[in-house]
Order: C-alpha cells, then sequence, then structure tokens
C-alpha cells in the first residue's frame, strides 16, 4: 500500500460542487429514499475506485473526514483572523 497526501482544500471545493440529490434504488418501495451523490458523479469528481456505478464506503469515508479536516482548519483560521482584528482571544 502506498500513501500519498491529500489537500483538504482541494477535496472540500470538490465536496462543494458535488451535486446531491434523494433517490431510490429501482427496486425498492416508493417511500424508501436515500440522499447522496450519483456514483457517476463521485466517481467524476474524485476519481476513486474503479467504477462508476457504486461508492466505496471507504472512500465517502476519507472525503468527509478530509473535509471536515479543511473545514475545521479553514474556522481556524477565520477565528484567528478575527480575533486579531477584534483584540480578543479566539473561541
Amino acid at each position: 500500500m502506498t500513501a500519498e497526501p491529500v489537500n483538504g482544500y482541494d477535496i472540500l471545493d470538490k465536496v462543494a460542487g458535488l451535486p446531491i440529490s434523494s433517490w431510490r434504488y429501482e427496486w425498492e418501495p416508493d417511500h424508501v429514499r436515500h440522499l447522496g451523490p450519483m456514483a457517476q458523479d463521485w466517481h467524476a469528481t474524485f476519481g476513486l475506485g474503479d467504477t462508476d456505478t457504486m461508492i466505496p464506503g471507504v472512500d465517502a469515508n476519507g472525503v468527509a473526514l478530509v473535509a471536515i479536516q479543511a473545514l475545521h482548519r479553514r474556522i481556524t483560521d477565520l477565528e484567528q483572523i478575527l480575533a486579531a482584528l477584534t483584540g480578543t482571544r479566539p473561541a
């Protein structure tokens, strides 16, 4: 296994632009709904996995975690800027 670093801000931007919809599998009853991106959009956006017909859980979790980390860094940076501008301590 080889690991490569990723840019969380790039992933966050991709997540922000990813179409999300409510949908159901054709074989499910009409009242059953799911929420998320279409596998084709996911694969086109992230290029992860080897198919555009499913979203592997490990990839969905990884994208979510790196996006959360990027949001945390962005908020922390903005809190520090705000504190510097207002003369207060960051939260």
